[in-house]
C-alpha cells in the first residue's frame, strides 16, 4: 500500500462548481466585456495633443452599455462611477504592467479593471467597507479560502435547522459578538441582532484573508436589509417584521452569490497584483506608496457638499467593528460635515489640495493623473469643480491637459439623493511635467561572458536610444527620458532600475527568473517558466534569444518566425516578451514540446490543477500489480519496446500512459505526455548520459515510474505557478504561439503556420548544423512510446532532416556529381570548397562517415537556401533575420579543417536577396556527455536584413 497521497496538495474544489450540469467550464469571459482602444508602447504616452484627441472621440456618456460585467455590482456603493471611464483611460494613459493608483478608491472599480486590463493596481481610501469590497472583487478562490467557506456555510446551515424560537437565546449566547450601535432596538430587532452576532462569531474563527473578506461582505450585503432602516438610500429607522433565521438564509443567499461572482469572474483577474490600503490619502506614510512609483492616477474622489459615505455604510461599519465617527470626521466633501461646520468650496479644496501634494509625489515624471469631478453646490452656489482643482494642482507643479465634459445618463446616476443632482460631471486630465531622469542599471547577480556584456551594452543602446556610462565604484547608469524607464524594464542583462531617490524595480527579466521580491540566484536559470521542461539538445539558451530580441527594437506584438523552432525556445520568449510568434520543426517531439511550453501557460489555472489533482488521484489509486498490458502501444513497436525496457516498466508505461489520455486533453494532455517524455531515458536501458543510444552496463530490472513521474509532474507545474503568481508584473501583453510539425523547405510548412508572404516582422532561429545531431535517434525511446514510430518509420524521417548525417549510396553519387560539375545554385566559393574537399576525401583511406562529408555538405547548403528563400518571402520590406550559427570541423590525415558554416550561409542569404547588417560573436560551452571531441565552441549571429 502506497503511503504518500501524491494528489493532496492538488485537492481543490470551490464552494461552488466550475462546470455547468453538461460539464462545460464555465467562464465569465463568456460575458460581453467593454473593448477599449489600448496603446502598445511609449511613444503613445509622449504626445499630449495626440492624447487629448483620442479621448475627445469617446463618448463618455456609455447610456447603451452595460456597467455590471465581471464583480463590479457585487455590494452597493454610492456616488461610483461606471467602469468604462477608467478602462478607457487606463488603456489609453499606461501600458501593460504599470502600475495605477486610485486614492479614492470607493469600492475598487478602478482596482479591477487595471488588473483585468494587465495592469497593477494600488487602492487608499478612508472608507474600510470600499476597501473590503475592493479586496474581494478583485480576489481569487484558493485551497484555504475553499476550505473555510465550505465550513461557514455548512456551520451556518446546520445552526439555521436547530435555531430556538425565542431569538433572545441566540442574542444571549452571542452577544459578546453584538456591536455597540447607538438606539439598537431602534435599528436592529432580537431576530437579526442575534443571528448576525452569530455570522460574526464564525467569521473570526476562519484562516483565510480571502475567504474571511468574502464572508465579511456577505454580512455586509444583509446588514441594511435585516435591519430597520428604511432602505439603503433613506436613513430612517421603520420597523418590520424579520422572522427568525431570516437572517441566517439572507447571509447564505448572499454567501452563495458573491461565491459565485468571484468563482466566475477569477479566471480573468487571476494573475492581478492588487493592494488596498485603508487610509486618508492625506496621512498616508509615503514610504508605502513609493516616490515616483506610479504610472497613472485614476479616481473619482468624494464631490464636495454630497455624499455621507460614513452614515450610508453606518451600520455595516459597526457590524464589521470600524466607527463611522471617526471615518466621518476624515470625510472629505462631507454633506453632514458641511452643515454643521459650514464649511466651503475653499475648505474643500483645501482639502483635495494635501491630498494632490501627496499623488504628486508618487507619480513618475512625465505621466498622467485623472480625475472625475463634479460640481459642487455650496449654498445655492455652483462652483468649477474641476477649474478649482485644476488649480490647486496647477500650485503643486501639475500641467493642465485638458477638461472633458461627459453627461450622466439618469439611469447611471448616484442613488443617494445629493448626488442625483449632477447631470454632468468633468474628467480632468493632469500632468506631471517631464524630466530627464538618471537611471542606475544593475547587473545580473550572476557572472556574465564577454559577449554578453557586449550585448548588455548593445540592448541598452537599443533599447533606450542612449550610451550607458560606468562611474568609479563601476556602478552603470543612463539619462534618458521618462517613458524610457518602461523600455529599460525589458532588459535582460539588466536586473534592476534604480531612479535618483528612489528605490529600486525589478527588470520583467529578474521577476520571471526570480520572482517578485526574492532573494536573486546567483546562478544562471536558463531553465525559468517552462523552458526547462524537456530536454533538448543543441538548443540555444533564453537569455540569448531575448537579447537579441532587444537589439531588433520591435514593436509589441511584431511577428517573430522559428523555421527551426526545436524544443521553442525562440517562441516562449517571444510569447514571455509580448510578440506574437510561429515555429516549425520537422521532428513531432520538439512540436510537442514547443506547443506545450507555450500553450500551458495560457490554460485556466483552476482548470490545470483540476487535471493535475485528477491525474494524481488516478495514480494514487493504481493497483499494486499490473498485469502485462500493450494496449497504448503501435503493435508493430512492441518488440523494440521490449528491447529497451524492463517488463514491470512497460506495463507501468502502459497503464500511465492510458490514465493521462483519459484525464487530460488538447494542450493538458500534450503537457502530461511531455513530462511522461522528459523521464523516458531514466527508466529506460539506455545510458542517460550517452547523446547516442547506447545500453547501461547493467539492464534496469524495475523503476519507480509514477513517483519519478509525480515528481517531475509537480516541479514543472510550481515553475508555471510560479510564472503565473508574476504574470500581473509583464511589461506586455500575451500572444498565443503558432507551432506545426512540417518541413521548412516548403511553403507549405509556412502556410500551416498561417504565415503570408512579407507579413512577419523577424525571424530569429537556430538551425541544425551542418552533420547535426541526431535529433531523431536521441528522441527514438519518446517517439516510439508516446508517437507510436518504430526504426521503419523513424529512419526516413531521420533522414530527411536538415544536417542529417543518413544519406543513401545512391543519393550520395548524385549530389557527388554535382559537386564535381559545379553546377549547384550555391555561391561560387562554395562550391570550390565542397570540390576541393572531395577531391581531398577521395584521396585520403577515411571511413564511410567522412567519405560522406561532402556530400553532406551539399544537402545541407541546399536545404538551407531552400529555408532562406522562404524566410525572404515571409518577411516584410525592411524586416530582419537572426540567424544563430556556428562553423564544423573535421579531422583529415590528422589534421583539422574548418567548415566555414557562417560564412557560406552568408553567402546563400545574400544570393537569397538578404543585406548583411553584421556579424555578432557569441561563444558557447559544451555539456559533459558522451563523444563531445568535435562539439562546435564559438557561435555567431548573423544579423540580416530584407531590404526596403
Amino acid at each position: 500500500m502506497r503511503k504518500t497521497s501524491y494528489a493532496s496538495n492538488f485537492t481543490f474544489n470551490l464552494s461552488l462548481p466550475l462546470f455547468d450540469a453538461s460539464g462545460v467550464y464555465i467562464k465569465q469571459s463568456n460575458v460581453s466585456l467593454p473593448e477599449y482602444n489600448e496603446i502598445l508602447s511609449t511613444k503613445d504616452l509622449t504626445n499630449s495633443s495626440h492624447i487629448i484627441k483620442d479621448l475627445r472621440k469617446i463618448d463618455w456618456s456609455f447610456t447603451k452599455e452595460s456597467t455590471g460585467f465581471l464583480t463590479h455590482d457585487l455590494h452597493p456603493y454610492p456616488a461610483k462611477y461606471i467602469p468604462q471611464i477608467p478602462g478607457h483611460i487606463i488603456c489609453r494613459l499606461s501600458l501593460r504592467g504599470d502600475l495605477v493608483l486610485d486614492p479614492f478608491a470607493g469600492c475598487g472599480t478602478t482596482a479591477l479593471e487595471a488588473v483585468r486590463l494587465g495592469r497593477r493596481a494600488v487602492c487608499v481610501d478612508a472608507n474600510p467597507i470600499g476597501i473590503l469590497i475592493g479586496k474581494v472583487k478583485t480576489s481569487n478562490l484558493d485551497k484555504i479560502a475553499s476550505t473555510d467557506l465550505h465550513a461557514i456555510r455548512s456551520a451556518i446551515a446546520s445552526r439555521l435547522r436547530e435555531l430556538p424560537t425565542n431569538p433572545a437565546d441566540i442574542v444571549n449566547e452571542f452577544g459578546r459578538f453584538i456591536p455597540e450601535i447607538p438606539n439598537i432596538d431602534k435599528w436592529f430587532p432580537l431576530s437579526s441582532r442575534g443571528e448576525l452576532a452569530l455570522i460574526k462569531s464564525r467569521i473570526e474563527t476562519m484562516d483565510s484573508e480571502t475567504g474571511k473578506n468574502i464572508a465579511k461582505l456577505a454580512l455586509s450585503r444583509i446588514a441594511i436589509k435585516v435591519s430597520y432602516q428604511d432602505s439603503e438610500t433613506r436613513y430612517s429607522s421603520k420597523p418590520k417584521d424579520i422572522k427568525v433565521g431570516e437572517t441566517l438564509k439572507s447571509f447564505l443567499l448572499a454567501l452563495d452569490d458573491i461565491i459565485k461572482n468571484v468563482s466566475l469572474t477569477q479566471s480573468l483577474l487571476r494573475y492581478g497584483v492588487c493592494n488596498f490600503i485603508t487610509a486618508d490619502i492625506r496621512k498616508l506614510d509615503s514610504r508605502i506608496i513609493g516616490h515616483q512609483s506610479v504610472d497613472l492616477i485614476v479616481t473619482s474622489p468624494p464631490y464636495g457638499n454630497a455624499n455621507d459615505y460614513h452614515l450610508y455604510h453606518r451600520f455595516r461599519l459597526f457590524w464589521l467593528g470600524h466607527d463611522p465617527k471617526s471615518f466621518g470626521k476624515i470625510e472629505i466633501g462631507s454633506h453632514l460635515r458641511h452643515q454643521k461646520e459650514v464649511t466651503g468650496f475653499e475648505e474643500y479644496l483645501s482639502e483635495m489640495g494635501e491630498s494632490l501634494e501627496l499623488m504628486f509625489r508618487v507619480l513618475k515624471t512625465g505621466r498622467y493623473a485623472v480625475f472625475v469631478v463634479g460640481d459642487p453646490i455650496y449654498e445655492s452656489t455652483v462652483y468649477d469643480g474641476a477649474g478649482g482643482l485644476s488649480d490647486a494642482a496647477k500650485n503643486i507643479g501639475f500641467e493642465k491637459v485638458c477638461v472633458i465634459e461627459r453627461a450622466i445618463h439618469q439611469t447611471k446616476r448616484s442613488f443617494v439623493k445629493a448626488g442625483r443632482r449632477a447631470t454632468s460631471e468633468k474628467i480632468l486630465v493632469l500632468k506631471k511635467p517631464i524630466e530627464k531622469l538618471h537611471v542606475f542599471l544593475d547587473l545580473p547577480p550572476y557572472k556574465l561572458w564577454p559577449y554578453e556584456k557586449n550585448l548588455r551594452n548593445r540592448e541598452i543602446s537599443a533599447r533606450l536610444e542612449t550610451r550607458m556610462k560606468r562611474n568609479s565604484k563601476n556602478i552603470d547608469s543612463v539619462r534618458i527620458d521618462p517613458y524610457r524607464v518602461n523600455d529599460a524594464k525589458r532588459l535582460v542583462f539588466t536586473h534592476h532600475i534604480a531612479r535618483t531617490n528612489a528605490a529600486k524595480e525589478p527588470t520583467w527579466q529578474a521577476i520571471i527568473e526570480n520572482g517578485f521580491g526574492n532573494r536573486p540566484s546567483a546562478r544562471k536559470d536558463p531553465k525559468y517558466v517552462t523552458h526547462g521542461l524537456h530536454a533538448y539538445k543543441g538548443k540555444f539558451y533564453p537569455q540569448l534569444a531575448k537579447a537579441l530580441l532587444n537589439l531588433c527594437g520591435l514593436d509589441d506584438g511584431a511577428k517573430i518566425l522559428d523555421p527551426f523552432c526545436g524544443s521553442g525556445t525562440t517562441l516562449l520568449e517571444g510569447y514571455l516578451n509580448g510578440f506574437q510568434t510561429y515555429g516549425c520543426d520537422m521532428n513531432p517531439l520538439a512540436g510537442k514540446i514547443a506547443k506545450v511550453k507555450v500553450g500551458i501557460l495560457d490554460v485556466d489555472p483552476d482548470v490545470l490543477r483540476e487535471s493535475i489533482g485528477t491525474l494524481l488521484s488516478r495514480i494514487d489509486e493504481a493497483p499494486t500489480r499490473l498485469a502485462n498490458n500493450r494496449s497504448q502501444f503501435n503493435p508493430v513497436c512492441y518488440e523494440e519496446i521490449e528491447r529497451w525496457f524492463a517488463v514491470p516498466v512497460i506495463n507501468k508505461l502502459n497503464w500511465l500512459i492510458k490514465t493521462i489520455r483519459g484525464t487530460g486533453d488538447g494542450i493538458i494532455m500534450d503537457f502530461f505526455e511531455v513530462i511522461l517524455s522528459s523521464i523516458i531515458r531514466s527508466i529506460s536501458h539506455q545510458d542517460p548520459n550517452d547523446l547516442r543510444i547506447r545500453r547501461r552496463k547493467v539492464l534496469l530490472e524495475d523503476a519507480d515510474v509514477f513517483s519519478l513521474y509525480v515528481n517531475t509532474l509537480q516541479d514543472q507545474y510550481h515553475r508555471i505557478e510560479k510564472f503565473w503568481a508574476v504574470r500581473g508584473y509583464a511589461p506586455n501583453r500575451f500572444y498565443p504561439s503558432q507551432v506545426v510539425c512540417g518541413d521548412s523547405r516548403q511553403w507549405e510548412g509556412f502556410d500551416k503556420m498561417g504565415i503570408d508572404i512579407g507579413s512577419m516582422d523577424l525571424v530569429l532561429t537556430s538551425p541544425p548544423y551542418a552533420t547535426a545531431l541526431p535529433y531523431i535517434d536521441t528522441d527514438r525511446l519518446s517517439l516510439l512510446l508516446i508517437f507510436g514510430l518504430n526504426s521503419g518509420v523513424r529512419r526516413p524521417l531521420e533522414h530527411r532532416l536538415i544536417g542529417s548525417r543518413e544519406i543513401v549510396v545512391s543519393e550520395r553519387k548524385d549530389l557527388e556529381d554535382l559537386i564535381i560539375s559545379t553546377n549547384s545554385d550555391l555561391p561560387n566559393k562554395l562550391q570550390e570548397f565542397l570540390l576541393d574537399l572531395h577531391s581531398r576525401m577521395a584521396d585520403t583511406n577515411v571511413g564511410f562517415r567522412r567519405k560522406n562529408m561532402p556530400a553532406l555538405l551539399l544537402r545541407f547548403f541546399q536545404d538551407m537556401t531552400a529555408v532562406l528563400k522562404n524566410c525572404y518571402s515571409s518577411l516584410h520590406p525592411g524586416g530582419k533575420a537572426m540567424i544563430v550559427v556556428g562553423d564544423n570541423r573535421m579531422s583529415i590525415n590528422g589534421k583539422n579543417v574548418r567548415i566555414a558554416t557562417t560564412n557560406f550561409v552568408d553567402l546563400i542569404a545574400k544570393k537569397c536577396g538578404f543585406q548583411k547588417r553584421e556579424h555578432i560573436d557569441i561563444s558557447v560551452t559544451t555539456e559533459n556527455l558522451v563523444h563531445i571531441k568535435n562539439a562546435i565552441t564559438k557561435n555567431e549571429v548573423l544579423y540580416l536584413e530584407r531590404p526596403i
